[in-house]
Order: structure tokens, then C-alpha cells, then sequence
């Protein structure tokens, strides 16, 4: 999952275990029932520091009032197709459904996937390369038209084309769906014959391949459905067709947006979503100090993309009242730096181990929080993906994690570059970008690596047209970029298919942000979509690890934690581990209904 966080331009998944609460529906939208943030229904919580990391905090029956959030730069797209920054995925549950959906519960019990518009789970067959889903009646789009199959397969066709729609993780769907479709734009006469709707409320994907996770890929912004009828392209974004319970009333991009209740939104169909607010704004504010600010002062309630800056966190630590009300889970978030191969002298391998070895992960940790920003990673697998492999370290950098310098003149020398070479660092001019731009300038300076800074000109394509770009990579002769993945979904082929198979190298919205191309990788990765064993599955993903490290593709440097911090006045709030371990806004409220 491309990631975004203000202050340290980086996402997170996962926490620890969950409790959850049953809470009503709110105002706004037709029809009775209820949804429950979890059906568990544990206890909830009157607050604490650390407790929306596991449990629901400040449960409330209120309705009404505006959830006021804020970010460092606007979302990548509101098309659902293509969105891939994780807190944009959190932002879609407010106005997109889709056939499955993570349960809304706190900490890895979020992680589950439940149906939401279809009546149930995928129903299979053995080999798992046959799924059928069946849409529950009564689902409808903010205009009043009714939601069907066809909708969510012209969904699907959309992502083919992916000179048009690009930035989401479309290779999932692409690769196991057709090899030869060119999307509804290039061939609008044309049909993608893997998947078929026998009627209005049945859907039937055939894929080419075993899958055992295609509950998962159901469940991503990805699948949402489209009305081919109001599909405007590439600017379907600015103002997409709504199926959840709110709705875009204003959008003003890279500046604000504003989301107000969906008026034939069924609060009977939606087990997921259980929305206290009548609006949701979004402010951009790009200067993190001014941003921190606001949310201290109440100004907005929550930092959308992630956690305050370093010096607001220690302020909150020093105050018990202000700690009340802030988390700092453990994540499942690697941030890594890429190095890119494609740009001399870079594509050798022994310059790029140079890099490696002469990397400074302790600095940057520093510059990130310290300890409540996490722990140095040594391999590029997060502790809660299976294949993480504690004390696997094939590039050790000194005691102290500062760099070792012997090792990186022996390989500058081994490279033909004993004196070092000049590259390119990417970097957004947000957040912490320009502290890490200058530290990264220092540290690989001490073995005669000289960095030059190359700004995005927009921090919100950072990841999809700038460094997602390979042809923009050759292009600028960029040679190292900062950057962070989560899993698209809780498993090794969630966390590795979009950023090191081949086949999820694309022109624009490319995650694979090296262009690594390993057989080991491609095959293991290959397997992996038909075990289902747990020991085998780990055991596959280490291989993935070790395969990609031995690229020297990937640099990590930390195994991200995020400080966030809460207004008091919000109810119903808890840490979702299957929407990237941010606040779950669709299901939060106020206390003051202001």
C-alpha cells in the first residue's frame, strides 16, 4: 500500500489485539437497522493513552456535527480505482462499498474481511479460481440509481486501461483476469469474458490462476463499482458517484474537500459503516508546524495521513492530559529507500551495496521521533506479515546502526568508484522530506557519495508519477528515493506482489519502483497464490525476503510506529488495522454534535 504520512511521509498497519463495540446507526440515510463496528461487541473505553490501538474510546449513541480532518497534501485521486496512499483507503469507506470490506474493529481484528454489499463471502471452487458473489438488494448510488453487478465489472474493466487509470494496484485484477483486454476506452465493443453477471445481482470472476485471497482483492476501493454512464475517465476522481453514506459536496484539489450524508445511503444494507457525523471536511495544510497547531487547538481533529511531528509529540508526552488522548501502536510499515537500478552507476550491484553499507538508518530514525517513530529494520518484511524473520541482517551497518564506511569504500571500489559518484535523491517538500534530503546528503558524503536533491513539484504524485514512473526515473537520473509500503492486504503476496513482481511494473502508478525483475521473486511469489498452509506460506515469504535483499534494491531502515494524537471531543474512534491502522473515520462521531 503507497503511503503517505505528514510527518514523516510514510503509513502504518496493524496494532495489537482488538475489542470493539456495537454502536447504532446515525443520522442521516434511509431505512432502520444498525451496524456494528464489530460483532464482538467487547467493551469500550473512556480513553488513555495507547487505548484506540485496541479498543473503541469514547462509545457514543450521538448524532451530528463535522469531522474535522486535516493532511499534508490531498489525497492521490478519489477515483477508487485509482487511490493507492493508505489513508485515502480510509477515506474511500466514507463514500465507496464494495463486495467485501475490513471489519471495523480496533487493531488486527480490523484485518478480517466481512461482506458489505454482497450477501456473504466468495463462493469458491476447489482450486480456487472461480469466485461468485451475490449483491444484497436495496443498494443504491447518491443519485438514486441502483447499484448492480454490471457496475462493479465496468469497475473492473476500467483498471485495463491503464493509460487512463492508473495509480491504484490494478495488477492484482489484470494479471489474473486477462492478458490480452485493453479496457473499456480502447475497445468499448469489447467485453472481459473472465468475468460475467448472469443477472443484476450476481457476479462471476474466472480467473486464469489459483487465488486463494480474492476475498481480500474484493474488499480494496479497487473493486468498487462504477456507472459506466457516469464514468468521466480520467476526471471520474473530482466528483465519483457515492454508494456509501456520504457524499463529495465541494472539491477544491490540493486544498479542501468537504463530504456530506448520502440521501438514499440504507443504513439496513450496511453492516460495515455505522456514521454518527452529517459532514467530513478535509483541509490541506502543508506546513506541519501551522498543521500540528490546529490540531492542538481543536481546530481539526485528527491528522488524516498520520502522526505529529517529533517536537509536538514529546510536547504531548510531557503532558498527561494531552498523552490521554493519543496512540503510538507498533505497525505493520516498512520505510525503506529505494535504489533505483536503472541509473547509473547504480546498475552495479556493488555501488548500490555501497549505499547500503554507507546508509545511516540511526540518523534517520532520529530525524522520524526517535523511539516512538520504531524500531531499525534490517530486511524489508514487517514483524505482522508472515516471513518476517527476526535477526536477518544481510547488510549490517555498524554497532550503532551509523553506517559502515570500510565496508562501503571496499564495494565503492569493487564498483570502479573508489572516490564515489554524484545521484539523485527524490524527496517531496513536505513533512520531514527535506531533513531526510539532508541527512541522507551527510551520511552517504562521508564516502565521497555526493547528493543532489531532486524536488516533486507535486507532493500528492509523488508516488504515482514521480517516482512511480519509470520513465521518469531515467529521465530525472534519479538514484535514490524515500519512500514506505504496507500490505494491501495481511499476507506475503499482500505485502510483496504490487512493489517486486515483473508483472506489476507499469508505465505510471508503478509501485515496483526499481523495476526489479527477479525469477526467484516472480515464482515464489507464483506459489504463494495457491498455498494456503501457514508454516509453507512463511516459509515462501522469507524466500521472497531473502530474494529481494540480495537485489539490493530495497534499502529499510525502519519498522514504523506513528504518534497520533486525538481531539477528546471525538467519540466512537479506535485504530483500524485493515484500513491502515488509522482512525476508522467513517464510524466516528462528536460529543459536542458540532
Amino acid at each position: 500500500m503507497a503511503i503517505t504520512r505528514r510527518a514523516t511521509a510514510f503509513a502504518a498497519l496493524g496494532a495489537a489485539a482488538a475489542l470493539a463495540l456495537a454502536a447504532c446507526g446515525g443520522s442521516g440515510g434511509g431505512g432502520g437497522g444498525s451496524a456494528s463496528p464489530s460483532a464482538s461487541a467487547s467493551a469500550s473505553t473512556a480513553g488513555g493513552f495507547n487505548a484506540a490501538a485496541t479498543s473503541v474510546v469514547n462509545a457514543s449513541d450521538k448524532t451530528g456535527g463535522t469531522l474535522k480532518l486535516a493532511a499534508a497534501s490531498d489525497c492521490d485521486s478519489y477515483d477508487p480505482a485509482r487511490t493507492y496512499y493508505a489513508y485515502c483507503w480510509d477515506i474511500q469507506r466514507l463514500f465507496t462499498r464494495t463486495l467485501m470490506a475490513f471489519k471495523s474493529a480496533p487493531g488486527t481484528e480490523g484485518t478480517a474481511v466481512v461482506p458489505d454489499m454482497a450477501t456473504g463471502p466468495g463462493e469458491s471452487n476447489a482450486d480456487k479460481t472461480q469466485w461468485t458473489y451475490h449483491l444484497q438488494p436495496g443498494l443504491k448510488y447518491s443519485d438514486g440509481s441502483t447499484i448492480t453487478t454490471k457496475d462493479i465489472k465496468y469497475g473492473v474493466e476500467r483498471l485495463f486501461a491503464s493509460d487512463v487509470i492508473n495509480g491504484g494496484p490494478s495488477s492484482y485484477y489484470t494479471s489474473l483476469l486477462s492478458d490480452t483486454y485493453k479496457g473499456p476506452y480502447a475497445d468499448p465493443s469489447g467485453d472481459l469474458t473472465s468475468v460475467t453477471t448472469p443477472d443484476d445481482t450476481t457476479i462471476v470472476f474466472n480467473l486464469n490462476k489459483p487465488f486463494a485471497d480474492f476475498d481480500f482483492l474484493m474488499a480494496l476501493p479497487t473493486a468498487a463499482p462504477v456507472p459506466q454512464a457516469k464514468d468521466t475517465k480520467a476526471d471520474y476522481g473530482k466528483m465519483p458517484v457515492a454508494s456509501g453514506p456520504f457524499m463529495i459536496s465541494s472539491f477544491q484539489p490540493g486544498k479542501s474537500t468537504e463530504w456530506v450524508r448520502n440521501p438514499n445511503w440504507d443504513q439496513a444494507t450496511d453492516k460495515v459503516r455505522s456514521p454518527k457525523v452529517d459532514k467530513v471536511s478535509l483541509v490541506v495544510i502543508t506546513d506541519p508546524t501551522d498543521e500540528d497547531k490546529r490540531l492542538m487547538s481543536g481546530a481539526v481533529d485528527l491528522l488524516a495521513d498520520g502522526g505529529v511531528m517529533p517536537e509536538t509529540t514529546a510536547s504531548i508526552l510531557a503532558d498527561p492530559t494531552k498523552k490521554a488522548n493519543a496512540d503510538n501502536p507498533p505497525t505493520g510499515f516498512i520505510r525503506y529507500d529505494v535504489v533505483f537500478q536503472t541509473v547509473a552507476p547504480l546498475d552495479n550491484k556493488a555501488c548500490r551495496e555501497a549505499v547500503f553499507y554507507a546508509f545511516n538508518k540511526s540518523a534517520l530514525r532520529r530525524i522520524n521521533g526517535g523511539e516512538t517513530a520504531g524500531e531499525i529494520a534490517t530486511a524489508m518484511v514487517p514483524t505482522l506479515i508472515p516471513g518476517y524473520e527476526e535477526g536477518y541482517d544481510p547488510y549490517p551497518n555498524g554497532a550503532n546502526n551509523t553506517g559502515d564506511l570500510e565496508k562501503a569504500k571496499a564495494k565503492l571500489a569493487e564498483c570502479g568508484k573508489p572516490d564515489g559518484f554524484d545521484l539523485n535523491y527524490a524527496y517531496r517538500n513536505v513533512g520531514l522530506g527535506p531533513k531526510a534530503l539532508a541527512s541522507v546528503t551527510e551520511n552517504l558524503g562521508r564516502v565521497g557519495i555526493k547528493v543532489h536533491g531532486v524536488v516533486a513539484s507535486d507532493p500528492a504524485s509523488y508516488y504515482s508519477t514521480f517516482i512511480g514512473s519509470p520513465s521518469n526515473i531515467v529521465k530525472m537520473q534519479l538514484g535514490l528515493a524515500g519512500a514506505g509500503w504496507g500490505a494491501d492486504f495481511p499476507t506475503p503476496y499482500g505485502f510483496w506482489q504490487s512493489i517486486a513482481n515483473s508483472n506489476a511494473i507499469l508505465p505510471e502508478g508503478n509501485s515496483n519502483y526499481p523495476s526489479l525483475k527477479d525469477a526467484t521473486v516472480d515464482s515464489t511469489l507464483e506459489a504463494l497464490t495457491k498455498e494456503t498452509d501457514p508454516a509453507k506460506v512463511a516459509d515462501l515469504g522469507k524466500t521472497v525476503d531473502h530474494a529481494v535483499m540480495d537485489a539490493a534494491v530495497y534499502l529499510p531502515f525502519l519498522l514504523d510506529k506513528t504518534f497520533f494524537y486525538r481531539n477528546p471531543r471525538l467519540t466512537n474512534i479506535y485504530l483500524n488495522g485493515g484500513v491502515g491502522n488509522y482512525y476508522d473515520y467513517v464510524n466516528i462521531g462528536t460529543s459536542d454534535g458540532m
